[in-house]
C-alpha cells in the first residue's frame, strides 16, 4: 500500500529546490515579519490569559455574594449569632443529667487537670470600676455540697454571712472562672451537674450544637429584676450547655433579651459566650 506522506509530496506544487519558494535563509523583510508574528501572537495571548484570570475573580466573587450574602456583614463585625436549641428536640431535666454524670464518674476517670482550653467573645462593652476578683487557684472538690461552697465563696468571699445559697444568675456568672482555671475531671463535673440541678431557674430547651460543633443539651435562665443585685441583668439571657451523659459544660452563651441603645446592642445580640474543650 502506498504511504499517503508520499503521495502529498508528489502532490505538492512548490518545489524545495528550485523556484522563489526554494528553501533558502529568511532576508531582513521576512525576519522582519517572522520577529512581529511571534510579538504580536504572544502578547495577544498574555492579553487574553489576563482577561480569562480576571473573569474568574470576577465570577467567583459574584458566586459568593450569590451564596454568602452574610459575609461581609460577619467580616465587618465579627459578631456571632445567639445560638438557639433545635426545635422539637428532646430536653433532658437536669437531674436525669447529674445521675448519668455521677454514674459515669464511678471510676473517677478522667480526672482534675488544671488549666483548661476555652474559646471565648464579649461584646465590647465600656468599662466601669468594678472588676472581678482574681480566680481562685484553690483545688476544687468532688462533692456537691463541697464545690457550692467553693464556689460561694469564689463569688462572694466570706460566704458565712450568706443567708442562702448562691442564685442561678450568680452560679453562672462565678462558673466561668472555675472552668477557665480549671479542666474538671468527672467527678467534679457529676458534682457540678447535681449543683445544677438543685439550682432554681435553670430550664431545660432541649439539643443543642455548640459553638465547637458538639452535640449537648441546653438550659436556659432568664434573668429577672432584681434578683442578681446588678443593673441591667433583668435584660439577659443565659443558656448553659452540658454533654448530657457526663455532665461536663461544653459553652455558656449569654444574649441580651433587650436592646441596650448605650453600647449599641439590639435584642438577641450575644453578649458573651465561652466554649469549654478537655484536649
Amino acid at each position: 500500500m502506498t504511504d499517503e506522506l508520499d503521495l502529498l509530496r508528489a502532490a505538492d506544487p512548490v518545489s524545495a529546490t528550485e523556484g522563489p519558494w526554494r528553501d533558502r535563509p529568511l532576508d531582513a523583510r521576512a525576519e522582519r515579519g517572522l520577529h512581529q508574528l511571534l510579538y504580536t501572537s504572544r502578547r495577544r495571548a498574555r492579553r487574553r490569559v489576563v482577561l480569562w484570570a480576571e473573569a474568574a475573580a470576577v465570577a467567583l466573587a459574584a458566586v459568593l455574594v450569590l451564596t454568602l450574602p452574610d459575609l461581609a456583614a460577619t467580616s465587618a463585625t465579627a459578631a456571632p449569632r445567639a445560638l438557639h436549641p433545635r426545635a422539637g428536640s428532646a430536653a433532658v431535666p437536669l437531674a436525669e443529667v447529674a445521675e448519668r454524670a455521677r454514674a459515669a464518674a464511678r471510676d473517677g476517670e478522667p480526672g482534675l487537670r488544671e488549666g483548661s482550653h476555652v474559646r471565648t467573645w464579649s461584646l465590647p462593652a465600656e468599662t466601669g470600676p468594678r472588676a472581678e476578683p482574681p480566680a481562685r487557684t484553690a483545688r476544687p472538690p468532688h462533692t456537691p455540697a463541697g464545690l457550692r461552697a467553693y464556689l460561694t465563696d469564689a463569688y462572694d468571699p466570706g460566704a458565712g454571712r450568706r443567708s442562702g445559697p448562691l442564685t442561678a444568675d450568680q452560679l453562672l456568672d462565678v462558673l466561668p472562672r472555675l472552668l477557665d482555671t480549671w479542666t474538671l475531671g468527672a467527678r467534679e463535673s457529676a458534682a457540678l451537674a447535681r449543683v445544677l440541678a438543685d439550682t432554681e431557674g435553670l430550664r431545660p430547651a432541649g439539643a443543642i450544637t455548640d459553638r465547637l460543633g458538639r452535640p449537648g443539651q441546653a438550659y436556659v435562665h432568664k434573668s429577672r429584676a432584681g434578683l442578681s443585685g446588678r443593673s441591667g441583668d433583668d435584660a439577659l439571657r443565659r443558656m448553659l450547655i452540658l454533654d448530657p451523659g457526663t455532665g461536663a459544660v461544653l459553652g455558656l452563651e449569654v444574649m441580651f433579651t433587650k436592646a441596650q441603645p448605650r453600647i449599641e446592642a439590639r435584642a438577641g445580640d450575644v453578649k458573651t459566650y465561652s466554649a469549654w474543650r478537655r484536649d
